[in-house]
């Protein structure tokens, strides 16, 4: 089971455990911890204080409705493993009518806005991610325990006072909830499992290390398990009738198609082991290589583990596509891949006057093996660099390099490319085309504003935001020092101040590549954060390289394909609102490149962004399309 909890057990038994074996029995849970510091007096008097307003609220239920307490759940300090140590709330209480109730406690008589998102994060979290919460009705409260509190107004949150040790908001709605029919039992939820889709480093880790597939219990990772296995069926095939497939993958950013091709490398390297086969990962993109590979070395080195059949070497098979294409190329190289992943592949570079398109290269390499997979992950809207191939522009390249392979080269994509093709016949699969966003809960919103913004439409932006600021935070600031500070007491009201585990909870700076001077920037020759990527990514925030230190900023180029828990985004000089609308600035071959740079930019924060903004006419634009200043 992927969750554990201080203490957990039916109402009934919670109301039979006297104080001082609760508070032992948290004592030890948060000991076991390994990030905690120090049991805290306040922390102590933090439980105490719940275990009081718990039981009165209980016992209160208890006498209004006749109801075996037998059939309800608590759970306090329930952790959420693998997010670095954040917990899902103070007390989770699940009712057999189906419905959650996430409750946060405030020991103080104000909560700030950071408090408030915290308390809301903890019900989204458990409702979209928690097996057993994903069906439930949920609701959210955080309770002042302080006479006299302030209360605010929340969509999502619900802000009780404890009266005399009973927070009586938070008792209505049980009661409620224990007079409708019974739907539920309550003894599943405490085997449900956690399957929120990790970041792409933490997952690389898993699947490298641990074996261990992410997934989702959501329309989202089912997608991704079928995608799979029919990538590891179709290189059996492959093997079995001496074929050659080349695969279009098809998803939007934020969809899970980097560590889907990851993942897909490392089940066959590991299932294939005693037969020597040799699948590799290859990126045109030079950071994210670096900083795969860098994490999994950081993550041998702290676990102390040895690369070896059970925990295979994945620094050998994530490859910059430049290697690949100088082996490739050289008549003494023999390359013995036969699985091999094409990350971005829309981004391969047109042929020029010296040498062939990057996927006619690819499709003659096929081509000559005894059987193959060649998997192609394809998106659109980001491209950022002179000479990559829009998405468009890639599926006609494709068309051409199959075509000339004259049946060697059998290609499988989804409907959506297939119709397109005109001198080939795909087989289609559509269990290829990656709808779903799992990056963060937030994606297709996020996107949405980002598209709005690009687009001059201030008033659809201002209506996305208002959807989904009360969970993910768009802000605005001219401040830098102003922009830190929220970032980092967000970090310490998600994380709890944890900044010692590699995953822990990460902000950073981001600014665009042609937007003026701001910061220096990570891995560019001639500055001392020069190849610094993988540490600033990987690093815990604790760490002097690490990201949250705010001493170096990544730009476009060093940010696509990776992410921050939480992203401070300089806006710069090059995309400004002038005359009604978002101009780009002439610094670029073309302005889509400049659209493209800020939407990988814009969409880089996991749980939020700040966005620092100078020039005036840009900032109040920002601010009427829903980003709050701060």
């Amino acid at each position: 089971m992927d969750l554990t909890a201080g203490w957990e057990g039916t109402w009934q038994q919670f109301l039979n455990t006297d104080k001082e074996r609760f508070i032992a029995t948290l004592k030890r849970f948060y000991e076991s911890l390994k990030w905690t510091t120090d049991l805290s007096p306040t922390q102590l008097y933090a439980w105490e204080s719940e275990y009081d307003v718990m039981t009165a609220t209980l016992e209160h239920v208890k006498a209004e409705v006749a109801l075996e307490l037998e059939k309800c759940w608590i759970a306090f300090e329930k952790e959420l493993i693998g997010e670095g140590g954040k917990r899902a709330a103070d007390v989770n209480l699940v009712t057999p009518s189906g419905e959650l109730f996430v409750v946060e406690f405030k020991h103080k008589e104000r909560v700030t806005e950071h408090e408030i998102l915290r308390a809301n994060s903890d019900l989204q979290t458990m409702l979209r991610y928690h097996s057993e919460s994903i069906n439930l009705v949920g609701h959210g409260f955080l309770v002042l325990t302080k006479p006299g509190s302030e209360s605010f107004e929340h969509p999502h949150v619900v802000c009780d006072i404890a009266d005399s040790g009973l927070a009586s908001k938070l008792s209505s709605k049980l009661i409620t909830s224990l007079k409708k029919p019974e739907v539920y039992d309550v003894q599943n939820w405490k085997h449900g499992e956690f399957y929120r889709q990790p970041s792409i480093l933490h997952g690389t880790a898993q699947v490298f290390f641990d074996a261990k597939i992410p997934t989702l219990k959501t329309s989202a990772g089912e997608n991704i398990d079928e995608a799979r296995a029919a990538l590891l069926k179709l290189y059996h095939t492959a093997k079995e009738r001496q074929q050659r497939y080349v695969v279009v993958v098809h998803g939007r950013p934020g969809a899970g198609k980097t560590l889907l091709g990851i993942s897909a490398v490392a089940e066959i390297a590991r299932s294939e082991s005693q037969k020597k086969s040799e699948p590799i990962f290859l990126s045109g993109n030079k950071a994210l290589v670096n900083v795969l590979q860098y994490t999994l070395n950081y993550s041998a080195a702290q676990a102390g583990k040895q690369f070896s059949d059970k925990v295979i070497d994945g620094r050998v098979m994530i490859e910059h596509l430049y290697v690949f294409k100088k082996h490739v190329r050289s008549a003494n190289s023999i390359r013995k891949e036969t699985f091999v992943v094409f990350d971005e592949a829309q981004r391969a570079w047109n042929s020029s006057k010296n040498s062939e398109s990057d996927l006619t290269l690819c499709c003659d390499w096929l081509s000559k093996q005894p059987f193959g997979v060649l998997v192609l992950l394809v998106g659109d809207g980001q491209a950022i660099h002179t000479k990559e191939m829009e998405l468009d522009q890639m599926l006609v390249d494709l068309e051409r390099a199959v075509s000339a392979q004259k049946g060697r080269v059998i290609p499988i994509m989804p409907s959506l490319h297939a119709s397109k093709m005109k001198r080939i016949k795909p087989i289609k699969r559509d269990v290829f085309n990656l709808k779903t966003p799992i990056r963060q809960s937030f994606t297709e919103e996020l996107d949405e504003w980002i598209e709005a913004v690009l687009s001059n439409n201030f008033a659809k932006a201002q209506e996305v935001a208002s959807k989904i600021q009360p969970s993910y935070p768009i802000r605005v600031t001219r401040s830098k020092k102003a922009a830190e500070d929220f970032a980092s007491d967000c970090q310490q009201t998600m994380q709890e101040g944890n900044k010692i585990r590699q995953h822990a909870f990460r902000v950073g700076w981001l600014q665009s590549g042609k937007g003026g001077e701001f910061m220096e920037k990570v891995d560019v020759e001639g500055s001392k954060y020069n190849s610094a990527i993988g540490p600033w990514y990987v690093d815990p925030p604790s760490s002097e390289h690490s990201c949250c230190q705010f001493n170096a900023a990544c730009d476009e180029f060093t940010s696509q394909g990776l992410e921050l828990s939480f992203a401070l985004f300089n806006w710069g000089h090059d995309l400004i609102y002038r005359n009604g609308k978002l101009e780009p600035v002439k610094c670029r071959d073309y302005d889509h490149y400049t659209e493209g740079s800020y939407r990988v930019l814009l969409s880089r924060g996991r749980s939020g962004m700040v966005i620092k903004c100078d020039d005036t006419e840009t900032y109040e634009y920002l601010a009427r399309c829903g980003a709050v200043e701060i």
